[in-house]
């Protein structure tokens, strides 16, 4: 660098990303953030969601505008956190043969809000339809993307691959996610002001 000889130590390791980051806001709701569905997003939304019924916080915005998806077991484990028993999903096959997901009795008391966009996809779809079709929550923003498919991808000795569509997942109330995306309580769009008018909509169905 400019002609000079740096000399730097360095530790090679696995780089893990966070994936959930979380606040109190001035009205004295929590704000919580998933940026994706990674391996350990479920431990971190945890970490962050307890932090939140500890501090004796009421209700809390949970934001998935942007969130492109990622695992669908972390998705799913998540929206077990946030509702009673019911189902979270199923997913059916070419042949029709179908797979639930269900959540158990228990979930947070905190009561929520959902913001989503049309960048909202996949896993975060699977997440905001559970909590949609069981009434755990008012989803807020636009409509999202609708990806409602899982695909494996074969490769062959040849370099070349096959990508599949094997699986399609579905609401609980068995609407279909993909292609027709999941539209929201509270539609309404940011007018580019810079103002959040999502988020504070969202603020503004936590007080009713």
């Amino acid at each position: 660098r400019d002609k000079k000889e740096i000399n730097a130590s360095m530790t090679r390791e696995t780089v893990k990303e966070k994936t959930v980051y979380a606040k109190t806001m001035d009205d004295g709701n929590g704000y919580i953030m998933i940026k994706s569905f990674e391996d350990g997003t479920t431990k971190e939304f945890e970490t962050e969601l307890s932090a939140f019924e500890k501090q004796g916080i009421k209700s809390m915005v949970i934001d998935l505008r942007d969130n492109g998806g990622g695992y669908i077991d972390e998705g799913i484990e998540i929206a077990d956190k946030l509702l009673k028993e019911g189902t979270i999903t199923y997913m059916e096959d070419v042949k029709g043969k179908r797979k639930y997901y269900n959540s158990d009795e228990k979930a947070t008391k905190i009561k929520y809000v959902v913001l989503v966009n049309e960048n909202t996809a996949s896993t975060s779809e699977i997440l905001t339809a559970a909590i949609k079709d069981n009434n755990g929550g008012k989803i807020v923003g636009t409509k999202t993307f609708g990806k409602g498919i899982v695909q494996e991808t074969t490769k062959f000795k040849d370099g070349s691959s096959l990508k599949l569509t094997v699986l399609r997942y579905f609401s609980p109330k068995g609407n279909v996610i993909h292609k027709k995306g999941i539209k929201p309580d509270v539609e309404i769009k940011l007018d580019g002001s810079g103002t959040d008018e999502q988020l504070e909509m969202a603020q503004s169905l936590l007080k009713q």
